[in-house]
């Protein structure tokens, strides 16, 4: 009895402080709660990305012994056959899923970023995941831009779901996310603090300030969770 009376306590208290977290956020002082959601929202990023271009980038060795950008080794059929296959099975896993689940990219990020309060869900995360790295791997015409913002932006929209923070808050972690995406996928933190205020932090109104300082400090924490170069 007495130990669960302390357990109940413990939830309370606990609870307490989560909303005391969530109230900080919406005051004109919440740059050291946003610092500390910029450093997950980098260290979730990060990982995810780590991942991500683990899983291309074996595949890639192992379908391109010369390395992984010599698709041009290949031989002339099979420059043919592999982003045809590709492009079919992308065309597939497209045709099955349902509308609403089909978003990826940049421009899902910005849809709903503007419309959505920046809400992303954990299908689109995964679709972008695998359908990304279907493209990557067989050659499509893309970069690793276009999944790496969308990859960043929903882990730290989700964060923001998960702790229950205002909308204000998630689209700031979204611009965290993207900022964190480019510089751990190319090694390029400068530029993906600059990418991050241009495209998703200045659009974020009277938290324009309190955006910068998040972003600049999980570019820096994602990075070091790469092992790209």
């Amino acid at each position: 009895m007495l130990n669960t009376l302390i357990k109940r306590l413990s939830h309370l208290r606990a609870s307490f402080q989560i909303r005391a977290f969530r109230s900080a956020l919406s005051s004109l002082d919440a740059a050291p709660q946003f610092a500390i959601l910029g450093i997950l929202s980098g260290l979730f990023t990060g990982l995810v990305i780590l991942l991500f271009r683990v899983l291309v980038e074996q595949v890639l060795t192992w379908i391109l012994p010369s390395g992984p950008d010599r698709f041009e080794q290949l031989a002339a059929l099979e420059r043919f056959l592999l982003p045809t296959a590709g492009a079919m099975v992308l065309a597939l896993i497209f045709a099955l899923l349902k509308q609403e689940n089909r978003g990826v990219g940049v421009s899902h990020v910005l849809e709903r970023l503007h419309r959505h309060q920046g809400y992303l869900s954990v299908k689109n995360l995964l679709v972008q995941f695998v359908t990304g790295a279907i493209a990557l791997i067989s050659g499509q015409t893309g970069g690793r831009e276009g999944p790496a913002i969308h990859l960043g932006a929903s882990v730290s929209s989700l964060l923001g779901q998960t702790l229950k923070l205002p909308n204000n808050s998630i689209r700031v972690l979204i611009g965290c996310g993207a900022a964190a995406a480019i510089g751990s996928s190319f090694n390029t933190p400068i530029a993906g603090v600059i990418f991050s205020n241009g495209s998703h932090c200045s659009g974020i109104h009277h938290r324009r300030l309190h955006a910068r300082y998040p972003c600049r400090r999980d570019r820096h924490l994602s990075r070091s969770t790469s092992f790209w170069g």
